[in-house]
């Protein structure tokens, strides 16, 4: 029977823990190594950790000094014996069934990864967020049409579609797979590690299980990082950039699609930048704001992404208004048939 190892790392989450740590015990699956690296916690989260040790055998915790989730990460994938490994937030849950389940379907495909579908929990509802396909398992070529492209970034502008989220906690992942591709989270990096590691991953992948059950609940606070200010929020940005720029330049993918999706990312960057700092940022004085958004305007770079997409885009919105048009078009000439037989009935 195979071990799965689950790492969760653990900062300042004693609100939310009992939960998540609940939802764990209440797994379908029992034969699990849960692996608790607290990461220099100031409240009650150690302690916390420590009872449910106590209470059960499975639990390992692992204490060290306040280093980051993606070195925390790091430290429980060296810690972990089980065959497989999968990553949890602390602030998140899960159904019952989720190990059992993608378990299975790891196995069935002898994929290094699996992923499944997962609810975005907020205040308000559990809205579930779905895979576009209903197929069972990706080949190497449609990893990276429906998972890679849309991590990277969006398709143009007025997507119907945005991305696909690349975070962890979504898959289970073959030990042996980590391993031997070295595949670990960029230590230091402070936003969408998960994000880097998954297309890392996925690009070594010669396919990908899927699960379409819908398990792990990812619970948005408006406490989290992306809804506070960030005073170096660009140049993080650009590091994730950077990091996935040469992932993909690694893996020879430089396609006039990709570098679209790339430079889709750069724009959005740009505006998560602008939103940091006219929106988020409640403090500071109003002639600093507008010089750092100032400053952004600058780029060069961007100016270069602005001239690249501005073709394609152009095209892909004279594509989508053809489409349209000829949606109308039969709709229009499906209206005058019917009135023509209405006419031809009322003659009659």
């Amino acid at each position: 029977m195979e071990t799965i190892s689950i790492i969760l790392p653990i900062y300042n989450v004693e609100k939310y823990l009992a939960h998540c740590l609940d939802s764990l015990l209440a797994q379908t699956y029992t034969n699990l190594e849960i692996i608790l690296v607290n990461d220099g916690s100031k409240d009650n989260s150690l302690e916390i950790c420590k009872s449910y040790a106590k209470k059960d055998s499975r639990f390992v915790v692992i204490d060290q000094a306040n280093q980051g989730v993606s070195i925390a990460r790091n430290t429980g994938v060296e810690a972990a014996t089980g065959e497989y490994i999968a990553f949890m937030d602390p602030d998140d849950w899960m159904e019952p069934e989720m190990y059992a389940s993608m378990l299975a379907q790891i196995k069935k495909y002898e994929s290094p990864i699996c992923l499944c579908n997962y609810y975005k929990d907020t205040k308000l509802r559990s809205h579930p967020k779905l895979f576009r396909f209903d197929k069972e398992v990706l080949q190497k070529d449609e990893i990276i049409e429906e998972l890679v492209n849309n991590m990277i970034g969006m398709p143009d502008l007025l997507p119907k579609y945005v991305y696909v989220m690349g975070s962890v906690w979504r898959g289970l992942f073959n030990r042996t797979f980590l391993n031997e591709n070295e595949l670990r989270f960029v230590p230091k990096l402070t936003i969408m590690e998960d994000l880097v590691f998954m297309v890392q991953a996925l690009l070594k992948c010669s396919q990908v299980a899927i699960d379409q059950g819908v398990w792990y609940h990812y619970v948005q606070r408006g406490t989290s990082a992306l809804h506070s200010y960030n005073g170096h929020l660009w140049e993080d940005q650009l590091v994730v950039y950077q990091l996935l720029e040469k992932s993909i330049k690694e893996a020879h993918l430089e396609s006039l699609e990709m570098r679209n999706r790339l430079d889709m990312r750069y724009i959005g960057m740009f505006l998560m930048a602008i939103k940091n700092e006219a929106y988020i940022k409640k403090d500071g004085d109003l002639k600093d704001t507008l010089s750092n958004i100032k400053d952004l305007f600058k780029d060069e770079t961007l100016k270069g992404v602005l001239e690249r997409v501005k073709p394609i885009q152009v095209e892909k919105i004279i594509e989508k208004e053809e489409q349209l048009l000829k949606k109308r078009g039969k709709v229009i000439k499906q209206e005058k048939n019917t009135s023509k037989e209405s006419q031809s009935l009322q003659e009659k």
